[in-house]
């Protein structure tokens, strides 16, 4: 019991923490079918461009620690127009349980107790970019997790780096056409036919890396989180990371 106070007391006060909406000024309206729609044509054509700016400027794959102080300057940058993303005391680790993390469907989480960004650095590296920075937010007191995706995205796409760039829009990409799928999977199948082709084979590859991991733990774990996340207020639970649709359609003026 006392673990769950001491859990209270470090990090679930971030749960009732100003919003988004008061610290962005941002409204998230309801959206149909076309705005997902719309959304969904706009980060195709943001990930295909931010896909070749990759390929064209011949970066090779972060290191760790160089990945983990661009993201701190990332944030730095950006809290000059934005104070509220002030990151005061940097501190993002590769975490140890990768191995392990990646039956689980984790890229990474926040230590409650330290405050510790922890990244799961064993997956592949061109999402890493995107996860350091959604974990960031958490430290920076975000901790609804379609927030946290809210702001590593703006974050990401804002910096210099086109790795940054990149993952961020291959990330949010990802969560709109899935969205768009739900409610109509031809719409969603003509906008993904227009991806680049090497946008659809880091999607291959994903699906790849994940399928070896596979199993009773991940839907176990999956259900676990998804009582979690409702239990603090975050009534759609699991689901609560695709909300960053609604987000970015605020920031695009769709």
């Amino acid at each position: 019991m006392w673990l769950y106070f001491t859990f209270l007391l470090c990090w679930g006060g971030h749960y009732r923490r100003h919003t988004l909406a008061e610290d962005l000024q941002l409204k998230m309206e309801r959206y149909t079918t076309a705005d997902l729609y719309m959304l969904t044509d706009t980060l195709v054509k943001i990930t295909n461009r931010e896909k070749a700016a990759l390929e064209a400027s011949g970066l090779r794959p972060l290191e760790k620690t160089e990945m983990f102080s661009l993201a701190a300057e990332g944030y730095r940058r950006l809290s000059d127009s934005l104070p509220v993303l002030r990151y005061q005391h940097p501190s993002v680790k590769s975490s140890m349980f990768g191995e392990y993390l990646n039956y689980l469907g984790v890229t990474g989480y926040m230590n409650p107790f330290t405050h510790e960004a922890q990244v799961n650095t064993t997956v592949p590296v061109f999402i890493q970019p995107f996860t350091t920075c959604h974990e960031i937010a958490h430290q920076v007191g975000y901790a609804p997790e379609e927030a946290a995706n809210f702001i590593g995205y703006i974050v990401a796409s804002n910096m210099t780096d086109s790795r940054f760039r990149y993952a961020a829009s291959f990330e949010m990409l990802l969560y709109s056409v899935r969205q768009l799928g739900r409610r109509n999977a031809y719409y969603a199948r003509l906008l993904w036919d227009q991806t680049d082709t090497g946008v659809r084979e880091d999607v291959r590859r994903l699906s790849m890396f994940y399928r070896k991991y596979e199993g009773p733990i991940d839907d176990y774990s999956a259900v676990l989180y998804d009582q979690y996340l409702k239990a603090n207020q975050q009534e759609h639970g699991i689901r609560s990371y695709s909300e960053v649709v609604g987000w970015l359609m605020a920031y695009f003026g769709i």
